[in-house]
């Protein structure tokens, strides 16, 4: 799992990287709400010919995101992943919601062969890139030890049951929750009758519908010139992007990435900057972009090439210079 690093209330959030909504000309018809959650910010986007409630709808989207912190946030101690992760023991019951993201949590770790892993963050705070700030290089034995209970292989779950082979095991579900939180709030307003919308927590973002009879239009940060945007039209579809600027430490003059490899419980050395995936649904936008930070951009690139409706883009640095690479379909959502 990529690890970058703000500490905040809830979540990893990439320090440069953007998702900036393009919005077409106020309207009567639009309404505008935003605020905090989850360490960052949100912002929705609708256009609607009913009569709007400000506070009241308000009111529910922010009943809906309290909610999800408080079963996902890691800085929560009451939250029901913090319980789990401090209680020692090893089975639970679980929530409907921590069952669906353990579960889509899982399924990444399976197909990317276990370098995307829920667990790994013991690994991430030994390298001096947690909330504890370590200053000193990990030791071979303390690195062993971690080890031992880093593992998406620890966690089994049943029928909103979850199994912790090794006690020592924390869950850190970080890179896919806010993108769960983007859906959730997306369908709290499909239930409430609202067909056009965007919402966006933190740069994940989804687009239901239209925006005044076009496509919605969110711009990416573009990390290869500061004053451009790459522009995409979206409709029914989410965006997401995971990336690492100067996210590093140096031991003994040695440069070590962020990005922990839990198998080996070393730096992972990768070229890519950036990482934008857009898929139908944000919790898997948000963990895709997550594990193509992971890889070799062309084994990336193979993967997505081979999952349905899904595209990503990706920044890499090759040769000390940052250059584009896209997957088949990509093309078809640049503005």
């Amino acid at each position: 799992m990529i690890s970058v690093v703000k500490f905040k209330q809830f979540l990893y959030i990439p320090l440069f990287l953007l998702i900036v909504p393009l919005f077409n000309s106020c309207s009567k018809n639009n309404l505008d709400l935003y605020g905090f959650t989850m360490g960052t910010s949100y912002s929705i986007k609708i256009n609607h010919n009913k009569f709007f409630k400000d506070s009241k709808l308000k009111n529910k989207i922010e009943k809906e995101l309290n909610y999800i912190s408080s079963v996902f946030s890691t800085y929560d101690e009451k939250s029901e992943l913090s319980l789990i992760n401090n209680s020692k023991k090893n089975s639970f019951t679980i929530s409907d919601d921590m069952m669906i993201v353990l579960e889509k949590s899982l399924y990444f770790s399976e197909i990317s062969d276990g370098m995307y892993d829920p667990t790994v963050f013991p690994l991430v705070d030994l390298w001096g890139f947690g909330p504890s700030l370590k200053s000193d290089k990990p030791k071979n034995d303390s690195i062993i030890k971690v080890l031992n209970y880093v593992s998406y292989k620890n966690i089994e779950i049943s029928n909103n049951k979850i199994n912790l082979k090794n006690k020592n095991t924390i869950i850190d579900l970080s890179s896919i929750a806010k993108g769960y939180a983007v859906d959730k709030v997306a369908d709290l307003l499909l239930n409430e009758g609202y067909d056009n919308f965007m919402v966006e927590i933190g740069g994940e973002v989804k687009c239901i519908g239209k925006n005044h009879g076009a496509e919605w239009v969110i711009g990416i940060t573009n990390p290869l010139d500061d004053f451009s945007l790459i522009k995409t039209n979206l409709s029914n579809l989410s965006m997401a992007t995971s990336g690492s600027y100067n996210n590093y430490t140096y031991y003994d003059g040695i440069k070590y990435s962020h990005i922990i490899n839990p198998k080996t419980g070393f730096p992972l050395e990768n070229n890519i900057i950036s990482a934008t995936v857009i898929a139908q649904d944000c919790i898997d936008a948000d963990a895709i972009a997550t594990l193509l930070m992971l890889f070799p951009y062309k084994k990336g690139l193979d993967l997505i090439n081979t999952i349905d409706n899904v595209e990503c883009y990706l920044i890499i640095e090759d040769e000390e210079k940052k250059v584009v690479k896209q997957s088949t379909g990509f093309y078809k959502y640049l503005f």
